[in-house]
């Protein structure tokens, strides 16, 4: 098995690397994104062992651009930033474990071994429309492959109305998608939601709009 390492305090990495040696494994360091990038651009591996604050940028993006690239990756984040904030925000990035510093090293060896008996992920389902593109999985947007962020209640209209982009999308549907079929909801409400969404698209691209179908529905279009 071959691990990647991506920690920046060498004393840090190379101890680890030796303790992981010892235990049957093949282990490369990168101190950097830069050089992490480079790494899995030219290399295979089974679980990349990655620290968060790296003097070129926050570590966790390699897991967003692993999917975004449509790499799959196993990640396992290590890191000194301990709180429960952070640990929800690296699990729900994409990484298969999250753990603190300082860190036992028996317990990241059966943690790395409970990693590698998870099964790759897949590459993620991409759906695009113009210059909008959507990650299915991670409901995540994209527009010019810089992210596009937005409500919940927008994601699950934009999402929607990505599922077929150009066709017809009845008010009914999207709001059962949005609140639910079992509940009563403000007449208001929808157009809320929609508004703010049309609005932060036109911000966002010149090519893409909502069209309203009076009466009927809406659709996703190209300018």
């Amino acid at each position: 098995m071959r691990l990647l390492i991506v920690e920046d305090d060498m004393e840090v990495a190379e101890t680890l690397a030796a303790y992981l040696r010892r235990n049957g494994y093949v282990v490369d360091l990168a101190d950097s994104l830069e050089m992490a990038r480079e790494a899995l651009a030219t290399n295979a591996f089974d679980l990349v062992v990655l620290d968060r604050m790296l003097p070129d940028g926050e570590g966790s993006v390699l897991i967003a651009e692993a999917r975004q690239h449509k790499r799959p990756q196993r990640f396992m984040l290590l890191t000194a930033l301990a709180g429960v904030d952070d640990t929800v925000a690296g699990l729900e990035s994409g990484a298969v474990d999250y753990i603190a510093k300082p860190f036992e090293p028996r317990e990241l060896l059966a943690r790395i071994r409970n990693a590698l008996r998870r099964i790759m992920p897949m590459a993620p389902e991409v759906r695009r429309y113009g210059p909008l593109s959507y990650d299915v999985e991670a409901t995540g947007f994209f527009i010019d492959e810089e992210p596009f962020v937005l409500r919940r209640t927008e994601a699950l209209v934009l999402a929607e109305l990505m599922r077929r982009p150009g066709a017809l999308v009845t008010r009914q549907t999207l709001e059962a998608r949005v609140y639910g079929y079992d509940r009563m909801v403000n007449v208001n409400s929808l157009e809320t939601q929609i508004s703010r969404l049309r609005q932060k698209l036109a911000h966002a691209s010149t090519e893409l709009r909502i069209v309203v179908v009076r009466g009927t529905g809406y659709r996703l279009m190209l300018e």
